[in-house]
């Protein structure tokens, strides 16, 4: 099993955990990062439909993890946020894992690091690539060309800090 492999068993067992479904779970994960959402919003964000929204609304709703509010404005807009309890409770059940990947980066120096965030955002990016239905373009020259660093998969730098 691979790093993605752990990842997904992660949050396998952390939707057992609350007694929520990986998409009930990935729901409410967007309502955490990126709320208050309207339900509209959720869908386009989640990539449901607005029916399948209201329904895993109403679970997470039943289950005490978000509210729902008509906006004040525009009546049939309603929007929702997760409840504070609810919010606390994934940070203490997520901190385990965010702390020992703390403690994991403390092995690798500041340039090796900055080789591994570039590469996953690069990979995170290769993935909304293939999600939005993007071509599966290349992100940086091919290996083979001139000034690519075949070790990395990049183009080579001048110096040994440039940019980097």
């Amino acid at each position: 099993m691979g790093y993605l492999g752990a990842a997904s068993d992660f949050d396998e067992g952390l939707a057992k955990k609350l007694k929520l479904s990986r998409t009930d779970l990935r729901c409410l994960d967007l309502i955490g990062r990126l709320g208050p959402l309207t339900a509209g919003r959720l869908a386009e964000e989640s990539g449901l439909t607005t029916g399948a929204v209201t329904f895993i609304l109403d679970r997470l709703e039943e289950a005490g993890m978000v509210t729902r509010r008509r906006d004040t404005e525009d009546r049939r807009r309603v929007w929702v946020e997760i409840v504070p309890d609810a919010q606390q409770r994934l940070r203490d059940l997520q901190q385990p894992v965010a702390d020992e990947m703390r403690r994991v980066s403390q092995h690798f120096g500041e340039d090796e690091l900055a080789i591994v965030r570039d590469y996953m955002r690069q990979a995170k990016e290769a993935f909304q690539r293939q999600v939005s239905g993007g071509s599966a373009g290349q992100v940086g020259p091919h290996p083979a060309e001139p000034g690519a660093d075949p070790q990395r998969g990049t183009a080579a730098t001048e110096g040994p800090s440039e940019g980097k």
